[in-house]
């Protein structure tokens, strides 16, 4: 199924939802998306909100254990069924969330004029949200999404849309021209949906589940790994990781 198919298939899905009778959202990011944040005392920017949010801190979870979730960041070549800027929500406002915790997804489609393996990797990675809005951290579970947000956060009426538009700041601002297009798909307390949009992306999920398996047998024949589980729940996971480091500083020096 071609990326054209499985866009297609997902606005379809989410017209349906709102003809029966479901809470879907549209909103545009506007050009400067730096005035639309300047507009909150919600501070944005890249990799300058490293925090540790405590359960006692916490005043919403987005996914993590006991409910549905899932997190797809997925590159790819400059696209023109991208629709630029376009944030779409389905499910509630986090204000009228009246439990502590919920189902959640995030589904993010960036086109880029070119693509490396590395710059795949590199636009994959969660940290760039994680650190880069305050009172906003998320915290790691392989394939999944588990985010938690201060209470204070939501004091200052932290949005669904500042989030749309703040993910897409933090991207155009550390990979600048890079990007050409961003659209983001938010599902939020909806465990149904969740599980149809994931059948609906499985066969792009499938692709990145390739790349990580080439890239663990890579590294695993690098340092003489006979093990047949994978790298994220080895339990010498830290131990091959510092072998990683020396390997890295030999390389250096050898260059």
């Amino acid at each position: 199924m071609t990326i054209e198919n499985i866009l297609d298939s997902i606005r379809q899905s989410l017209a349906n939802e709102k003809e029966n009778g479901k809470q879907v959202r549209y909103y545009q990011s506007p050009k400067d998306t730096s005035s639309f944040l300047g507009q909150s005392n919600i501070n944005v920017g890249v990799n300058k909100y490293k925090e540790i949010i405590l359960e006692e801190e916490t005043g919403l979870e987005l996914g993590g254990s006991g409910v549905q979730s899932f997190s797809l960041i997925h590159p790819i070549i400059n696209n023109d069924r991208i629709q630029n800027g376009r944030i779409t929500v389905l499910g509630p406002e986090f204000q009228d969330i009246p439990q502590s915790k919920v189902h959640f997804g995030m589904f993010l489609l960036i086109g880029v004029d070119f693509l490396t393996e590395q710059l795949f990797q590199e636009m994959r990675g969660l940290n760039l949200i994680s650190n880069g809005i305050e009172g906003f951290s998320i915290r790691t579970i392989p394939r999944k999404f588990w985010c938690r947000i201060n209470s204070s956060l939501l004091a200052k009426n932290f949005s669904m849309e500042f989030l749309g538009n703040a993910i897409i700041h933090l991207y155009k601002t550390k990979f600048k021209d890079l990007i050409q297009s961003m659209e983001i798909f938010f599902i939020n307390n909806d465990p149904d949906f969740i599980n149809k949009f994931i059948q609906i992306t499985s066969p792009i999920t499938n692709i990145h589940l390739e790349k990580w398996k080439e890239k663990v047998n890579e590294w695993k024949k690098k340092i003489d790994c006979d093990y047949d589980w994978g790298c994220e729940i080895c339990p010498y996971f830290e131990e091959c990781e510092n072998i990683k480091d020396v390997l890295k500083f030999r390389n250096q020096l050898e260059n």
